[in-house]
């Protein structure tokens, strides 16, 4: 069985946007950091798939999904994002390493799973047969949670956290923007960012003691 970790993302009201091609701009960094960040758990780099609308990418398990869905619905906001991310089987296009040219039961339990999601207004969904419902639902719960608090980040706000979290050092930060580290503390609280980190460091401690033992 060719059993992968299918990730599809779409955004919330995208086409209420007026602004596009900024949009798009976001989005295309979003996804270069993503792809970056995960080029050792690749099967398929993600893709936009549908104009602005979907995205798309394989990973060999859901171990370190969460890495994709940060950096994915943080280049957008406060565009909302959702996902849907499968662990099943792909029999079509597995070989070509390009998620436009894949197919598979994966793909349509995350397509089923995005419109559940649609219709509930939930963030994110979680589909693996081997793994208890309740841990699914746990899981995307925390998701959910960390969506919640993300939705009013400012940009400026987005930037910060994403620096801290690559130098864990405000002063770095400060001498790298020309600002005070006072700014940078304060912008950093705004943003809940500590808060926000110990959960995502949380986050990534289950999904690695769930599916860290897959092939």
């Amino acid at each position: 069985m060719n059993r992968r970790c299918v990730v599809v993302g779409e955004l919330v009201d995208a086409r209420s946007v007026d602004d596009r091609d900024a949009l798009g701009t976001s989005l295309d960094a979003g996804v270069g950091r993503a792809n970056e960040a995960l080029s050792e758990h690749l099967v398929a780099p993600f893709a936009v798939l549908r104009g602005l609308d979907e995205i798309g990418g394989v990973l060999t398990n859901p171990e370190h999904c969460y890495r994709a869905l940060r950096d994915l619905a943080e280049a957008v906001l406060p565009v909302e994002m959702r996902f849907a991310v499968v662990y099943g089987e792909i029999d079509v296009g597995l070989a070509t390493e390009a998620v436009s040219r894949m197919d598979g039961p994966a793909f349509h339990e995350a397509d089923r799973l995005l419109d559940s999601l649609a219709a509930d207004d939930s963030a994110v969904a979680f589909a693996d047969p081997d793994v208890e419902p309740w841990i699914r639902t746990l899981l995307a719960d925390q998701l959910q949670l960390l969506s919640t608090l993300k939705h009013g980040w400012t940009a400026h706000q987005t930037e910060l956290v994403r620096a801290y979290r690559r130098t864990e050092s405000m002063q770095a930060i400060a001498d790298e923007r020309g600002i005070s580290v006072q700014t940078v503390s304060q912008t950093l609280s705004r943003a809940n960012a500590t808060q926000i980190m110990a959960i995502e460091s949380n986050l990534e401690s289950a999904l690695s003691a769930v599916w860290g033992w897959s092939p």
